[in-house]
């Protein structure tokens, strides 16, 4: 069973193609698809090695709870729950891209793959090259080929994480990193725009 598990934490994209099946999540975005998919992955190896639970489950909270929180207070403090929803859908792509994709993809991409190749004995450098090739291999899924440049970025990524065993720092960096592609991109947009 664990080998099946680790070839799915492998490659997030062959459950990818299978929501393309599922006429309820064929509708969505595959933005939306990719982010379930790494959210499927992440329970499934957070049942399966169920002493790092504690870490996966502080992570989990640190995708939800501030949102939870904030729609709470925000609710109780301004009774405006459309308006929050219309704030949430006209931003999600924010929130999905600058938080949760970053959370999702170290999880599986650096800590689980970690930690089936000390299950499999995999030596350092197998797992930097397993964790670099699965990372740009699920973003050619929803990129295209224009994702190889993130060879460099998962490489360093994957070597400091085992440098450190920090999560939370290829988190942190991961977070940054996707907050100024967005940046760049917004403005792309808006020249782009008032050109």
């Amino acid at each position: 069973m664990h080998n099946i598990f680790f070839l799915i934490t492998l490659f997030p994209g062959m459950l990818l193609l299978l929501t393309k099946w599922i006429p309820v999540l064929s509708r969505k975005s595959t933005f939306f698809q990719y982010l379930l998919c790494l959210f499927l992955i992440t329970i499934m190896n957070s049942l399966f090695f169920r002493q790092q639970f504690v870490v996966v489950l502080s992570l989990i909270c640190i995708l939800f709870l501030p949102f939870i929180l904030f729609f709470v207070e925000y609710i109780f403090v301004e009774r405006q729950w459309k308006k929050l929803l219309t704030i949430y859908k006209k931003n999600k792509i924010i929130i999905q891209s600058i938080v949760w994709f970053p959370v999702l993809e170290e999880i599986i991409f650096r800590f689980f793959i970690y930690q089936y190749c000390k299950l499999f004995d995999f030596s350092n450098i197998q797992y930097i090259l397993l964790a670099t090739f699965s990372f740009v291999i699920a973003h050619i899924f929803y990129q295209g080929v224009s994702s190889i440049v993130k060879i460099l970025f998962s490489f360093i990524l994957s070597i400091l994480f085992l440098l450190t065993l920090n999560i939370f720092l290829t988190i942190i960096i991961h977070c940054i990193f996707n907050f100024l592609v967005y940046i760049v991109r917004t403005s792309k947009y808006e020249n782009h725009r008032n050109w």
